[in-house]
């Protein structure tokens, strides 16, 4: 008898598929509980090398011994026309049979059957009521497209909580890396971080989130190794279209490899063809200093959420300074250093020498990686926020999305500097691919609910702002944007009551636009309150003040203001010389001159505003100063001049201004401004 017969007449075969099919079940169901208790990575490994031994031992067993019906013997003593193997071979045939069962229950348990993500904790019941109000949307019913994504936030299963920021920055760039893919649509990161341990079914986070496929899964970093599990699951069967363990040594290759690995299979799975450039660009590794790289991540841990406030940017730059003080040559930190020292400067009113620092990072990053999206990204913002450059911003933000066709702050970018040079139509198209990739973010569809407002959609606009402030209903810029809605439509009642309890804001912009809503209602207690909240406000367009002025003068009285108006002149003249925001102190200037009955300073400063400032399509609608001074001498002509050119540049729908400001009643009478209001109210009838 032949060797190989031997090993079949002793069940070898048989026991060495049998023992296989069992270990695989038993490591599964040791992982899935391991991964739940968060036990380390080394146990699951020790596991599977014990199992591997048994394997050898249980072949050498079968081999050496055999099952009689006195029990087990040695093989050599059991005598071979009383050996009883093939009895027992078939009960090792049933026992394989029985495991192969289990198997493929497991699989069509895991395939089929519908289950909660179980991992982290869950939404708060505010946030889910809220999402539950959201009305419907083409962002959120449409049917959504196969090649789509939405990354889950990884769970963090390292012993150490302080590791957290690991895995958020390890998350932040998995969505970097599927943004580069153009023919994948990926979610942002601000509208997956609020499903962090949600128990929401995977169909009801795909249906509001617009996408097919979810990625979940966990970062777990312990010593000199990284464990990095992710599963693909299509929303609405859940069911599991790739999954992967990535157990490596903590290297910064090799965390880029895992990440550019977990985006081909990805892409693979969604038959998302990548691009020769795609491909290039997710083997590009833009540090070997994982020191470096854990302090990058630690900046992108909170980098790209909308709303920062300045005590978290400058967190944010420390990390990036860390990083590249152990890196000088990590490029993509110098474009992210630049991006938020931009974002801090504009935060204080472009005031500081934020943009002198910005510009020292953009041009390491430009020299390091000059075709690199991330810096096509800073020098956008840079552009824009540093100088008011739209024509020259849009082209680096457009090369930034060549690159990168996903990458969201570049589309927002591109959306905000639209709408500044006055191309409304693409503005809007940019921002709704934006609000798409962005869904759970309350700011995108206020943006555009303002740029909708006035591009003349009104009925969209509203579908908008009733979105942004269902899904937060606390942020006062939503409300904010969505009283001018109720103000354009002649209801400054309806546009008080929608902003809330503005009056507990410390933001004194909107305070100062409580009070303009107060004012147009002849609300004259809620006005002195509002001027009152405004009192010792820094760096307020107009001043206290001149609002004060204002309010008298439509009254048609003084309260002996002259004096104080006389210092804040003095006052702008001086902040006008210091400061890159001169659109706000030139406008605050015009008034207080026309309040003062000095026309001369007035029409110089008119001048000077209409010359100086850098073009801004939307700055005639967003800073009135000019036709409220106009109104305040009594320049019927030149307000009606005015008036014309909003029209003719957005709609009859900004002439609401007219109609609701008190300045303007003392040229009601006037022909030229009862035709303008036969305009807006022939308008405001298509709109009732």
């Amino acid at each position: 008898m032949s060797f190989f017969d031997e090993l079949k007449r002793r069940n070898v075969f048989r026991v060495g598929i049998a023992y296989g099919i069992a270990a695989w079940i038993v490591l599964q169901v040791a992982d899935l509980v391991l991964e739940n208790i968060g036990a380390p990575s080394w146990v699951i490994q020790t596991l599977m090398f014990l199992v591997g031994m048994g394997f050898i031992a249980a072949l050498i067993i079968s081999w050496v011994y055999e099952i009689t019906p006195e029990g087990i013997k040695r093989e050599a003593d059991v005598v071979r026309d009383e050996s009883i193997t093939q009895q027992t071979a078939k009960k090792l045939d049933v026992i394989t049979l029985i495991a192969v069962a289990a198997l493929l229950v497991f699989f069509a348990v895991d395939r089929f059957v519908p289950r909660d993500q179980s991992e982290a904790v869950a939404v708060s019941s505010a946030t889910v009521e809220t999402l539950q109000q959201v009305p419907a949307s083409p962002a959120l019913t449409a049917s959504a497209p196969k090649q789509s994504i939405a990354v889950l936030p990884l769970i963090n299963r390292s012993i150490n909580p302080e590791d957290a920021f690991f895995a958020e920055g390890i998350h932040d760039e998995i969505l970097t890396r599927l943004s580069r893919v153009s023919a994948l649509k990926v979610i942002s990161r601000t509208s997956v971080m609020g499903y962090a341990g949600t128990t929401k079914k995977m169909a009801e986070i795909g249906r509001e989130l617009g996408v097919a496929t979810l990625l979940e899964g966990g970062v777990q970093r312990a010593g000199n190794r990284v464990r990095i599990n992710v599963q693909l699951i299509e929303a609405a069967t859940d069911r599991h279209l790739w999954a992967e363990v990535f157990d490596r040594e903590l290297t910064a290759n090799n965390l880029f490899d895992i990440q550019s690995e977990i985006t081909k299979a990805i892409s693979d799975a969604l038959q998302a063809v990548l691009t020769g450039e795609e491909q290039r660009s997710l083997s590009e590794k833009p540090t070997d200093n994982v020191e470096a790289y854990a302090y990058y991540l630690r900046g992108k841990a909170s980098a790209g959420v909308y709303g920062r406030s300045p005590e978290q940017i400058r967190e944010n730059i420390t990390a990036y300074q860390s990083a590249i003080e152990l890196d000088p040559q990590f490029a993509v930190a110098h474009a992210a250093l630049a991006n938020d020292w931009m974002e801090l400067y504009w935060l204080s009113n472009r005031q500081g020498n934020e943009r002198d620092e910005a510009l020292q990072a953009l041009q390491m990053a430009q020299r390091l990686a000059p075709e690199a999206a991330d810096s096509f990204v800073a020098d956008g913002y840079y552009l824009y926020w540093g100088f008011l450059d739209y024509a020259t911003a849009i082209i680096a933000f457009d090369k930034a999305l060549e690159k990168e066709p996903g990458r969201l702050s570049a589309i927002r970018g591109k959306a905000y500097v639209l709408r500044r040079m006055g191309r409304l139509e693409e503005s809007i198209t940019t921002m709704k691919l934006a609000t798409s990739l962005d869904p759970l973010n309350a700011q995108m569809p206020a943006d555009l609910g303002y740029t909708l407002l006035h591009n003349g959609q009104y009925q969209d606009a509203d579908e908008m702002f009733r979105r942004a402030v269902a899904q937060n209903p606390n942020n006062m810029f939503n409300r904010f944007s969505y009283s001018e809605y109720f103000l354009m439509k002649n209801d400054p009642e309806t546009a008080l009551k929608s902003m809330g309890t503005i009056v507990e804001s410390d933001d004194a912009y909107l305070q100062l636009w409580f009070f303009y809503n107060t004012w147009y209602l002849d609300d004259e207690e809620a006005t002195n309150l509002a001027l009152t909240q405004l009192e010792g406000a820094e760096d307020l367009q107009p001043p206290v003040t001149v609002l004060r002025a204002m309010v008298d003068h439509s009254l048609g009285t003084t309260n002996g203001l002259r004096a104080q108006l006389e210092v804040t002149a003095e006052s702008l003249l001086e902040a006008e010389k210091s400061t890159q925001e001169r659109g706000g102190s030139l406008g605050s200037l015009a008034l207080t001159y026309a309040l003062l009955g000095e026309t001369e300073k007035l029409h110089s400063t008119i001048e000077r505003f209409d010359t100086e400032l850098k073009p801004d399509a939307m700055r005639p609608i967003e800073n009135r100063s000019i036709i409220d001074a106009y109104a305040i001498i009594g320049d019927a002509d030149r307000v009606f001049d005015y008036a014309d050119k909003m029209v003719e540049n957005f709609g009859p729908w900004e002439l609401y201004y007219l109609v609701i400001n008190p300045l303007f009643e003392p040229l009601r009478g006037e022909p030229r401004y009862k035709a303008l209001a036969l305009q807006y109210d022939r308008w405001l009838e298509t709109v009732q």
